[in-house]
């Protein structure tokens, strides 16, 4: 049962001289049960560096800093310097990056393991991700507050309404869960739309010819959801090649690609790669 974050009023007071930022997708947390929440959803403790992505106030932030070894925070917005080197002056183990967490490095920041633990912007959720899955080896989890349907997707079951390319893709190399439902009136300035925190850890369950080629295979499979996984994949594989796949994996020719499992997807990538 995934547990729902309602306000309880236990708030950090926040800053009046903040300008908040639609074009950056900014809505802030301020609120102290739901910021300890999420990093015990993350799993910090103090052997932990815990990589950031979008610090805002500084509110998350501090609560890291004050659970992990040391915390490496990213913000794209300049006029939140101050505020956020206040915070470095207090917490010594937190090293911030006022740059666009898309340009960066990973390498360069991250020289060991590291766990996320992010409220990234809903705009740039899904790029946010594929740039940690091309760093996959460096994490030992993803938890990142995103919009509730877009962390549905990313869970979703075969079969679901909303199973699909990221659905696959993820679920490959990642076990994925929702671990609680964030209300939008929690936020500064709320959001239209409720959040979910979105766990994402990584497994090696499956083998992969090329995981660049499966990604791009999962999503030719998904590229006209209404038509059978056969009419969407003839343009790159023989028909009768994809038919004879399908059916030692015990499905039929009509099948559409929402019916196959992860598990499935790979299987049928492998075989008719092979």
């Amino acid at each position: 049962m995934k547990k729902i974050f309602e306000n309880k009023n236990n708030s950090i007071n926040p800053d009046g001289k903040i300008d908040y930022k639609k074009s950056l997708g900014q809505n802030f947390l301020y609120d102290t049960n739901l910021l300890n929440a999420i990093a015990s959803d993350g799993g910090v403790d103090s052997t932990d560096t815990v990589l950031e992505i979008g610090a805002g106030a500084g509110t998350l932030t501090r609560v890291l800093a004050n659970r992990a070894r040391k915390v490496i925070s990213y913000e794209i917005d300049k006029s939140l310097i101050p505020t956020l080197e206040n915070i470095a002056q207090e917490c010594k183990n937190v090293e911030f990056h006022f740059q666009d967490f898309m340009e960066s490095d990973i390498d360069l920041i991250i020289h060991d393991r590291a766990k996320v633990v992010a409220n990234i912007p809903y705009y740039i959720t899904t790029p946010i991700i594929f740039k940690l899955v091309e760093h996959i080896d460096k994490f030992d989890s993803i938890l990142v507050l995103i919009q509730k349907e877009v962390a549905e997707r990313f869970a979703s079951s075969v079969g679901g309404k909303v199973y699909g390319i990221t659905s696959v893709i993820l679920q490959s190399i990642f076990d994925v869960s929702i671990t609680r439902i964030v209300r939008k009136e929690c936020f500064t300035p709320s959001p239209k739309v409720d959040s979910a925190l979105c766990k994402l850890i990584p497994h090696k369950r499956y083998n992969f010819a090329d995981f660049e080629g499966f990604k791009n295979f999962v999503h030719l499979a998904f590229s006209m959801r209404r038509k059978t996984l056969v009419n969407n994949l003839k343009s790159a594989f023989e028909k009768e090649k994809i038919i004879s796949a399908l059916n030692n994996l015990k499905y039929k020719e009509l099948t559409r690609p929402e019916e196959i499992s992860v598990e499935n997807f790979i299987n049928l990538y492998n075989m008719l790669n092979n």
